[in-house]
């Protein structure tokens, strides 16, 4: 299989040229194709977050942390709450810290394994629903934009991961001894189902996400309309 600095590489590379094209198209500002390209880079490094001590695990584990953290600073300080004190400033972060560190993450390595439920097209969605729910839900000032930039985030998150699935699967390829390598078919695959719980759940929580999508119109046409491209 391909290793980390491919994974990060191609997904940027991949998802950096589709954020530049939606950029040159006027579908998107240059902070918002930033924040796509972002997004899509780590969507290329989630798939490897069930390899215990890798550095996607790592990665994706402080972003994640650094993410919940900001959420639960914006729940205490929004405006039914009262202004944030300095002592929970350095008490939250790290009772946060602690918490992903010492009992989320040892239990998410415990009941995962490499290649497992986490290398699936299920994950994948699963993600990328997750993230347009949690974008819609903090920009949701403007419904239309809002709509847009929650649905194109999803977009990119399942796409990074799309490519780096497709590459496990060429690397199981050899092509200079023309065979096909053992791990041929564990990378790009529907679900993991030898784990029919975590598979259920999955599958669950992708339905349920999907219906509290934002409306999908405005996007669809938004993609479909390429009049206004600019390649030069």
């Amino acid at each position: 299989m391909a290793n980390f600095k491919t994974h990060f590489n191609i997904a940027a590379a991949g998802t950096g040229i589709s954020s530049a094209v939606l950029l040159s198209a006027g579908h998107t500002d240059i902070n918002t194709a930033l924040w796509f390209w972002f997004l899509g880079t780590i969507g290329g490094l989630l798939p490897d977050i069930d390899s215990d001590n890798s550095t996607s695990l790592d990665i994706i584990f402080n972003i994640f942390t650094a993410v919940i953290l900001l959420m639960v600073l914006r729940y205490i300080t929004g405006e039914h709450f009262r202004e944030i004190r300095f002592i929970e400033l350095l008490v939250i972060p790290l009772a946060v810290y602690s918490i992903m560190k010492w009992l989320i993450r040892p239990l998410f390595e415990k009941v995962t394994v490499h290649r497992g439920s986490c290398h699936s097209l299920l994950f994948l969605i699963l993600c990328g629903l997750l993230t347009t729910q949690l974008t819609w839900i903090f920009n949701n000032e403007y419904v239309t934009k809002s709509a847009i930039l929650a649905l194109l985030s999803g977009g990119f998150v399942f796409f990074g991961g799309l490519i780096h699935l497709i590459l496990d699967e060429i690397y199981s390829v050899d092509l200079s001894n023309i065979r096909i390598k053992r791990s041929f078919g564990t990378a790009l695959k529907i679900a993991y189902f030898k784990s029919k719980g975590a598979t259920f759940m999955m599958l669950v929580a992708s339905i349920a996400l999907g219906y509290m999508l934002p409306e999908t119109d405005t996007t669809i046409n938004l993609l479909a309309d390429w009049s206004t491209f600019n390649f030069y």
